[in-house]
């Protein structure tokens, strides 16, 4: 198929975070993943990173990246603050930039400002956010835009790391941006779908992602030096069968989570293995 369209991958440094705990490998968040598709006169960015910081490293690298070509769309996959908190940073620096999400993920924003951001985010990351609150358009429930005539389309999933979820597949090049739906070498997040129905639906989504037979499938938090290729949907359905098989045995959270350490020792975020591990441990014992 011919198209216009060309993609750049920009992958945001990992930011320290307050977690409470001392150790490095517990306070680096995960590297996070921006793509640019671009045409010959516009572009669209998708999910950005969360710090001030984070956000003007990645605008000089658009402005780099596409001098001549004008920044049209800012889309997020889903409602998770470290993949859309840097919008009004790139707002300012691009004006007239639209930020849009899927409606499912546009009210996951929403519900997430009226509930937990205040209690978690800020104190992860103090002094470092934008204090504007950024709230997408919502697209239509074909939920598909265009970049000089050529289709992107966010498509709606169920549970996965999130509740609120979605990808951006761009059928012209064969693309699929996962957003949390796919890692790289990160641990996944298992601290909400902390269920074994929530992680069913999570599986259900990577089978979605797979049926499109995508050639360029970019995980959310990865390596920055890893491949984007249809590989990783694989590796990410087995760490949930082996984090299932892996919680059935555990006798605490605290064996679950060295054991996935000791299976997967190269992936990073600590913190939210420990995350993950605490709370499905809990779900299992009924104690939540």
């Amino acid at each position: 198929m011919s198209t216009k369209l060309q993609v750049d991958l920009y992958i945001a440094s990992p930011a320290r975070a307050t977690t409470g705990f001392t150790e490095y490998e517990k306070s680096v968040w995960s590297p996070i993943s921006c793509v640019l598709v671009h045409g010959p006169e516009s572009a669209a960015l998708i999910d950005t990173p969360i710090t001030i910081e984070q956000g003007e490293a990645l605008a000089k690298w658009i402005k780099e990246t596409i001098p001549t070509k004008k920044l049209k769309y800012i889309y997020t996959t889903h409602a998770h603050p470290d993949h859309f908190m840097s919008v009004p940073v790139l707002q300012k620096l691009f004006p007239g930039v639209e930020f849009i999400a899927t409606q499912n993920v546009t009210a996951g924003i929403e519900e997430l400002y009226n509930t937990t951001y205040d209690h978690i985010w800020p104190g992860l990351f103090p002094d470092q956010l934008h204090p504007t609150k950024p709230v997408p358009r919502a697209l239509p429930a074909s939920a598909e835009f265009y970049i000089d005539g050529e289709k992107l389309q966010g498509i709606e999933v169920g549970h996965t790391d999130n509740q609120f979820s979605s990808f951006l597949h761009v059928p012209s090049v064969a693309l699929v941006v996962t957003g949390d739906i796919v890692y790289g070498d990160c641990h996944q997040f298992f601290g909400e779908a902390n269920t074994p129905a929530r992680r069913k639906e999570w599986l259900d989504a990577i089978d979605r992602i797979e049926s499109l037979n995508p050639h360029i499938v970019v995980a959310g938090h990865k390596r920055a030096t890893q491949a984007d290729a249809p590989y990783l949907i694989q590796s990410t359905r087995e760490y949930i069968y082996t984090f299932e098989k892996e919680l059935v045995k555990a006798k605490s959270a605290e064996e679950l989570y060295d054991r996935m350490i000791a299976l997967y020792p190269q992936r990073w975020n600590l913190f939210i293995l420990h995350i993950g591990c605490q709370q499905s441990f809990a779900v299992r014992e009924n104690k939540v």
